[in-house]
């Protein structure tokens, strides 16, 4: 086995382990609910639950719900006590079992922590994708964008897979993890781009690629470099280049206002020393036209903070990007006006929209935005 790019972060970037060249099924465990007081659960057909410890199978009773909780160290469901953990199993693999309202494929893994439930769904690579996809890109864009981004959000899955060992699961719900939702958030294109993709993969000399991407980036991807701390020279493919597919963007411009109050207040949670804030400008901008730092001048002096640092603290929502425009200032309040949404780096998702538009295939998609990488088809 080939040893990987280990990688340390400031932002959201995950450590990358090495994996063997293959895709194996059933691997995928997502913690969908954490830190839970109590859950509901139900399930369309018959199902049982696999008390881990002893090996003892109890079955329950579909449709109806049923309250889970903790009492005395010990998990009731229902009036029915068991230790910790169980695993939730449905005997048709068509039936879901539902937790909270919403449905899971496959099986639910439920564990204890600091006297709180942590549910974990067990599934396959697949059916994964299948749940995350439509939250990741529009489901009505062309199939080729949708194929490309089921191959990256295929490899990102894979070369993260470990990121919550310590947790006991691979990958949240959250961004940083592709957003996943289960079955509710299924669509019947996304589903079928998975499947036209089976088993394929981005990678970079025999490895899976670090297959980073964005919603649009302004008409210029961002190296990585500048948004995130590396232990190494990021990879060659990753290097910020010019785009001209994204200019068609709703993205491609846009203004956010904000109180000087509210950045002083985040910024202080974040954990910097300001008072209150009279300017704010660009102090340096990289060869993409995205700042690198900020100059906030404030009562009590001047700070220069990390751009990309300052839009995750202050706002990352009304502030798209650090490709800025423009910062204006209207009495109390901040005007920030740029280009792009996104860290920038990697494939951007509007430019890919646009280049499916005029019919580019997904693997010409994916070669422009990680120059040199390969799809490849890996073993299930």
């Amino acid at each position: 086995m080939k040893k990987t790019l280990i990688i340390i972060t400031l932002l959201s970037i995950p450590v990358v382990f090495a994996f063997p060249k293959r895709l194996p099924e059933s691997i995928v465990r997502v913690g969908i609910i954490l830190n839970a007081n109590s859950i509901n659960v139900s399930c369309e057909g018959k199902y049982y639950i696999y008390e881990i410890n002893t090996g003892r199978k109890t079955y329950i009773e579909p449709l109806d719900d049923h309250l889970m909780k903790l009492s005395g160290g010990r998990i009731y469901f229902d009036s029915k006590p068991f230790n910790p953990s169980i695993r939730l199993v449905s005997e048709n693999a068509a039936s879901s079992i539902r937790v909270n309202g919403r449905r899971y494929k496959d099986n639910l893994l439920v564990t204890v922590k600091n006297s709180k439930f942590n549910v974990i769904n067990e599934l396959g690579i697949q059916d994964y994708l299948c749940g995350i996809l439509p939250r990741e890109v529009n489901p009505e864009w062309g199939m080729e964008a949708l194929k490309a981004q089921a191959v990256i959000s295929r490899t990102y899955a894979l070369r993260n897979m470990r990121r919550h060992d310590r947790d006991n699961f691979d990958l949240c719900t959250e961004t940083h993890c592709q957003v996943y939702g289960g079955i509710e958030s299924e669509k019947e294109r996304t589903n079928l781009a998975v499947e036209k993709t089976r088993g394929e993969v981005l990678t970079f000399e025999g490895q899976l690629a670090q297959s980073l991407f964005h919603a649009a980036c302004g008409g210029y991807t961002e190296n990585p470099n500048y948004v995130w701390i590396w232990d190494s020279k990021p990879p060659k493919y990753l290097e910020g280049r010019r785009d001209k597919y994204c200019s068609q963007s709703p993205h491609n411009y846009w203004k956010g206002r904000i109180e000087g109050a509210k950045i002083k207040n985040r910024l202080i949670k974040a954990g910097y020393k300001l008072g209150d804030i009279k300017k704010i400008s660009v102090d340096g901008r990289n060869r993409s036209g995205r700042a690198k730092y900020l100059k906030i001048v404030s009562s009590a002096g001047t700070l220069n903070i990390n751009a990309a640092k300052f839009r995750l603290a202050v706002d990352p929502w009304l502030i798209k990007s650090v490709l800025f425009t423009d910062i204006l200032s209207y009495g109390d309040s901040f005007e920030f006006r740029g280009r792009g949404w996104g860290h920038g780096v990697g494939m951007c998702q509007w430019g890919a929209k646009f280049m499916a538009d005029k019919n580019y295939n997904y693997e010409e998609i994916l070669h422009f935005y990680y120059p040199g990488a390969t799809v490849e088809r890996w073993d299930e």
